[in-house]
């Protein structure tokens, strides 16, 4: 698979409204998003409503995002690299939290490949990474909708034979991951390289600058 330049993300993500963190207090009153690898949005992108399944086939809307903090992340179970490779540190991710008793975020695997990512297909990829995972699918037009509104990219390439046909073709997608806060909305969007530690620090600070506005 090959990677879309993580700039392309970053300069959409500061198109669409997003800061590049900068760890400063303007006044005790005004908290400025704190460094990150990636981006904070100081006010988060909207998220309209999409339906899509996960991997028990059943439906997963906007409002399956509320209430908790969601960590998203697309690929597809064909991929032979990036996508089972970021799904284990996700797994670190969980585990660290969870020994450090900071509530990890839920983790999203959003396929962008439904012809050949079903419900059926991704319910033993996802748990074996993590029981506790979500992976979604549905359709191409629903997956779009989503996609673009969490600033992702993806589209066919050819296989190992130079050639896309039905059953043997890659997918270049974006490598970032997109954290959700609990109102549903992207709040935050961070870059590879992904390492557990860094991932770690990136949430916490993304849902202090989150939760100081809504105090």
């Amino acid at each position: 698979m090959r990677k879309i330049p993580v700039i392309i993300l970053v300069l959409a993500a500061m198109a669409g409204g997003a800061w590049l963190g900068q760890s400063t207090l303007s006044d005790k009153d005004t908290l400025q998003p704190d460094r990150i690898q990636g981006a904070i949005y100081p006010q988060a992108k909207i998220i309209n409503d999409f339906v899509l399944q996960n991997q028990n086939n059943e439906k997963f809307t906007k409002a399956s995002f509320l209430n908790h903090w969601s960590l998203v992340f697309v690929g597809y179970t064909n991929c032979p690299d990036v996508c089972p490779t970021t799904l284990a540190v996700m797994g670190q991710i969980a585990d660290t939290m969870q020994q450090q008793n900071i509530q990890p975020p839920q983790i999203t695997f959003l396929s962008i490949d439904p012809d050949r990512d079903t419900s059926r297909v991704l319910k033993p990829y996802i748990e074996y990474f993590n029981k506790d995972f979500t992976a979604l699918t549905g359709s191409l037009e629903e997956i779009t909708r989503l996609g673009r509104q969490l600033n992702v990219v993806f589209r066919k390439s050819a296989g190992a034979d130079g050639k896309i046909t039905a059953d043997n073709y890659l997918m270049d997608h974006s490598s970032a991951l997109m954290l959700i806060n609990p109102e549903g909305n992207l709040q935050s969007i961070l870059t590879a390289p992904h390492t557990p530690g860094v991932i770690i620090e990136s949430i916490i600070k993304s849902q202090a600058y989150y939760q100081h506005y809504k105090s």
